[in-house]
Order: structure tokens, then sequence, then C-alpha cells
């Protein structure tokens, strides 16, 4: 989401009396407000980007041409993109709160999601990477362990029970070899097998359902 640089009102701060021009005139603390309705609160370098503290507001406008919020971010600006700690609040309604790099969430960080699910771990160029942890809001079960290109590759998954399955993700689903823990000790090896498909099932259906075939029962 890019922030609009075009023509601007803009607001000194700092001195005796505020100072308003329609363009950048120094650098220093200052609030702009843009053609299209969007603003910014927080400081200008000298070559008038966006350095340090700031918070930018996008905005639409509904059928009625009223102003309406649409997304926010609140952090640190380096040579005018979002870099350092923040947090951005997306048109959808979803939160980041982070670490970003050239305007794009990377580090450690947390993800609310408006359904109630949470990320909490690493990010690299706005994609879960590296370790991390994911609540579902709807059960509260968790995946915890390895992520790489948005998605979860090895880890367990949480249930409230106390239960837990260990071993290999892929498009957010447990596969191949692994292991449930029950939560009263008990352990169960095996793997998940992609179920037979039926003759006239076309071969690019979408990924096949998946069936759990255990082993040898482990009694601790």
């Amino acid at each position: 989401m890019g922030d609009e640089e075009a023509e601007y009102k803009y607001t000194f701060k700092g001195g005796e009396e505020e100072e308003e021009k329609n363009w950048l005139a120094k650098p220093g603390a200052a609030a702009a407000t843009y053609p299209n309705g969007d603003s910014f609160d927080g400081t200008f370098n000298a070559e008038r980007m966006k350095e340090g503290e700031g918070t930018y507001n996008w905005v639409t406008r509904d059928e009625e041409d009223e102003v309406k919020p649409l997304a926010s971010f609140a952090g640190n600006y380096v040579n005018g993109e979002r870099d350092g700690f923040g947090t951005m609040t997306f048109p959808s309604g979803d939160k980041y709160t982070g670490n970003f790099k050239a305007g794009l969430m990377h580090g450690e960080g947390t993800y609310e999601y408006k359904n109630g699910d949470i990320y909490s771990g690493n990010f690299v160029e706005n994609k879960k990477e590296g370790q991390g942890e994911y609540e579902f809001g709807s059960d509260s079960s968790k995946l915890v362990g390895t992520w790489a290109a948005g998605a979860i590759t090895e880890g367990k998954w949480l249930f409230t029970d106390g239960s837990y399955y260990t071993g290999s993700f892929e498009n957010g689903r447990p596969v191949g070899e692994g292991s449930f823990t029950f939560s009263n000790g008990i352990t169960q090896t095996g793997s998940y097998v992609a179920e037979k498909a039926a003759e006239e099932e076309e071969e690019d259906a979408g990924p096949k359902p998946l069936k759990w075939v255990g082993n040898t029962v482990i009694c601790v």
C-alpha cells in the first residue's frame, strides 16, 4: 500500500506558531493532508522523506462521498518507507504489530486476523518464514513449528485437550509420516496418505483427501 506524495497541505510544528504551506518547504515535524484525504503526522528528513516515528492514515469515500477510515500505520519510517517497529491495520480489518523492512513485514511480529486467528513469529518479505505459532480462533488449537513461504512445513498441531500431532505439513495439512500423542500419554505413529480417487474424478480436481494410517500404539 503506497503513500500519496502528490499535492498536499503541510502544517509545520515545533515553532511558536504552526505554519501551513502547500509544499514541503523544510524538514522537521509536520502534519500532511493529501488530495485524496490521506494524512501523515510525523517527521520529514532533509530529503523531504518520512523519517522516524509517524502515523499514516488511508481513507476512502462511500457512495455519498463521505470520508471513511480504510487503513493505518503507526511506527517507524526510514527514507519514506515503513522500516523498524510499527502497527499496520489493513482494509480487511486484520492487524500486524512487529518489525518492517523496506515497507514489508520482516522479522518478528504478530498478525491478528479479523476472524480471530493469530500468528506470532517470523516474517520474511510479508510471508511467514522460520519459527512461528498460529492459533485458530475457532477452536484455540495451535500450529507450532517451521514455516516457509507462508505455510507451516514441520512442527506440531496442539489441541486444547492436551493431545498433539507431530510431523510434516503441506498446504496447511498434515502429510506423510508423523505421530499423535494423546492426553493420556499414549502415542501412535503412522502416516497421512492420499485416499484413492474415484475413477470419474478429474486428476486436477485439487488436493486429494488424506487418511491417517496408524502403526503400533505406544503406551508411556
